[in-house]
């Protein structure tokens, strides 16, 4: 059901993920299915994520994007897609981590 990058990133996820400190700025994703919270910092960057496996997977894999400075502006729907090998019921998930993809960005700004 899941690919490989997916069952990777899930067993990556740990409880430091989900540690907040007190300097960071959170971003938030809300809709009837899920929660998913980032919170952004120079030194760490946790995460809450109420969903799916599959929707943490993609926030774990936004959060290694951000550790190592990558451009999350390029990231598109189709890349993540065809990256996580998401089922058609499922492309909620990928334009959800798009938008709080456009509110990190749209604070960076």
């Amino acid at each position: 059901m899941y690919n490989d990058l997916v069952k990777k990133l899930l067993a990556e996820v740990n409880f430091e993920d989900a540690v907040i400190l007190p300097e960071q700025v959170k971003y938030c994703v809300i809709d009837n299915f899920s929660v998913i919270e980032m919170y952004i910092s120079e030194e760490k960057i946790s995460f809450r994520v109420y969903s799916d496996a599959y929707m943490l997977a993609m926030i774990k894999w936004l959060q290694k994007k951000l550790q190592h400075k990558a451009d999350i502006k390029k990231i598109t729907l189709q890349e993540l897609v065809k990256e996580f090998d998401l089922p058609d019921f499922k492309y909620r998930n990928a334009s959800q981590i798009i938008e709080l993809i456009e509110k990190i960005n749209a604070a960076v700004v």
